[in-house]
């Protein structure tokens, strides 16, 4: 792959430093609010849903490995998962 989707509700520099860093210019971010007059955007608002994302591609984070490939299979795949109960 050569890019990275990550969740933005709530997002902070101090949270998530390098995704945060990563949006910039060449990022897409998705139902997320935003000031019409300034375009700061509310990563705590949650009006449109709380399923606000970004993506943007992995040279956005340093010291990232490019290509995001490894010459062999994963022994272990963990998945994680939520039902509409948490």
């Amino acid at each position: 792959e050569g890019g990275c989707y990550a969740k933005t509700v709530g997002l902070t520099r101090e949270k998530e430093p390098e995704i945060y860093d990563a949006i910039r210019f060449g990022s897409i971010l998705e139902n997320v609010g935003f000031d019409d007059m300034t375009g700061e955007v509310d990563y705590d608002d949650t009006s449109i849903t709380e399923n606000t994302r970004v993506a943007y591609p992995l040279k956005f984070i340093p010291n990232a490995r490019i290509p995001a490939k490894v010459e062999h299979h994963p022994k272990q795949i963990i998945l994680l998962t939520c039902d509409a109960f948490g």
